[in-house]
């Protein structure tokens, strides 16, 4: 009985034939897989060194957040232990300016957001607990060092004690949104509409959320957001969002917690540690 011929057997023309289909077949599949994702956000794996914080006064780089007014001018905060502070930081991440909130509660921010009317609200939100604060404060338009006043508000977790080093807030309605911190999940949960300074206001969970995630902004139009991590940051379009675009962090961004958008809708990420680098990805 005749035996099928194998690929051995086979005329050598037609072994290159079928080897030359097959690459060319799995380069056409390589060119619809990727095609697709790097045409929807050019440019955002391009991170690169912005400046150096000249100042040994931010220790702990924890949180930032773009001015609201048209300026070139960021603000940060430092971790536990920096007390109800932060710093304006100009062109060349040079200090411009120290504003005290005394009396704001301050255990451990670990984030904060520039907000609608000019506000900034920082997130005093870290450790394991089920009520977190955040505080409002009315962004300075004369940068000059001084005492501001603030309003504070009691946020509760319907669902126990979380740890959380992320916050955002909706740039055009002030919607609030926490984000936990966990090794298994973390989730994102959202404040209520109109916040009571005198009452107790209920967190609801709206969406899961990426493990290890340590700073959040919404883009200064409210259309994307980010959410970071140590390694790399992820930039959604919606809470509903199920693939965002990846933006890999370099590493020689140690310990990084800090994250916003600029006005003009690039990113910046900052670190903990005393005269960090600040780096940079534009859209």
């Amino acid at each position: 009985m005749p035996t099928r011929p194998t690929p051995l057997d086979r005329p050598r023309a037609a072994r290159r034939l079928g080897v030359l289909t097959a690459c060319l077949t799995l380069v056409g599949s390589a060119l619809m897989t990727t095609g697709p994702a790097a045409a929807a956000a050019p440019g955002w794996n391009s991170v690169t060194k912005l400046c150096k914080v000249a100042s040994t006064r931010i220790k702990e780089n924890s949180g930032m957040s773009r001015s609201t007014y048209s300026r070139p001018v960021m603000f940060a905060h430092n971790d536990s232990g920096g007390g109800p502070q932060f710093f304006a930081v100009g062109t060349g991440c040079k200090l411009r300016a120290v504003f005290d909130v005394p009396g704001a509660p301050a255990k451990d921010w670990e984030d904060m957001a520039a907000g609608p009317g000019h506000t900034l609200w920082f997130g005093d939100i870290g450790g394991n607990r089920s009520e977190v604060n955040v505080v409002r404060v009315k962004e300075p338009r004369k940068l000059s060092s001084r005492k501001l006043g603030h309003t504070s508000y009691t946020l509760t977790y319907p669902d126990g004690s979380h740890n959380a080093e992320a916050m955002m807030v909706r740039p055009r309605n002030g919607r609030l949104f926490i984000i936990t911190k966990s090794k298994s999940a973390g989730a994102i949960y959202r404040a209520p509409k109109v916040l009571d300074p005198d009452g107790d206001n209920k967190l609801t969970k709206v969406a899961a959320a990426r493990t290890g995630l340590s700073g959040a902004d919404f883009s200064r139009k409210g259309s994307h957001f980010v959410l970071r991590g140590y390694r790399r940051a992820f930039v959604y379009t919606s809470l509903s969002d199920t693939s965002p675009t990846v933006v890999p962090l370099p590493e020689a961004h140690t310990f990084g917690e800090a994250g916003m958008f600029t006005r003009g809708g690039a990113l910046v990420f900052g670190a903990e540690g005393t005269r960090q680098w600040l780096w940079k990805a534009k859209p």
